[in-house]
């Protein structure tokens, strides 16, 4: 009888820390957000990887943005990797602003889920959480402003 409420009690630990510890590695992004949405301009084939271009009009005082994304692949099944890039923006006043943005990707099918963090040179860091259509050829991203 001790033997099984001592297994019982070694279950409902391991249990319990898992679960506890899964929380404590999550991401959770909240706060203030707004939406970013692009067409493609190209998609560039290259061994290892791919580079896709796009452009939109985004709210937020950045105008017209243009994007590049240099994808790289880091799984055996090429099904998620990392990527780096550049972004130029333009808007109505003529202000143009620039950023490096990083991050990784997964692809599930036709949809690539990427997760970014964008360095502008004003000093503004945002994290942007988006999908890639690649089929339509659209990216429709959620950025949050981190400081």
């Amino acid at each position: 009888m001790i033997k099984i409420i001592k297994n019982a009690l070694i279950g409902l630990f391991t249990s319990v820390s898992i679960l506890c510890s899964s929380n404590l590695f999550s991401f959770d992004v909240s706060g203030e957000s707004f939406p970013a949405n692009f067409e493609m301009t190209s998609w560039i084939a290259k061994e290892g990887g791919s580079t896709i271009t796009s452009e939109g009009t985004v709210g937020e005082g950045y105008g017209k943005v243009y994007l590049t994304h240099n994808f790289t692949v880091n799984s055996d099944d090429g099904m998620s990797g990392e990527f780096s890039g550049q972004a130029r923006t333009i808007n109505e006043d003529g202000e143009m602003q620039y950023a490096s943005l990083q991050g990784s990707w997964v692809r599930k099918g036709k949809i690539v889920t990427m997760y970014s963090f964008d360095s502008l040179n004003n000093g503004v860091i945002n994290h942007a959480q988006g999908k890639v259509d690649l089929m339509a050829g659209t990216l429709s991203f959620e950025v949050f402003q981190v400081n």
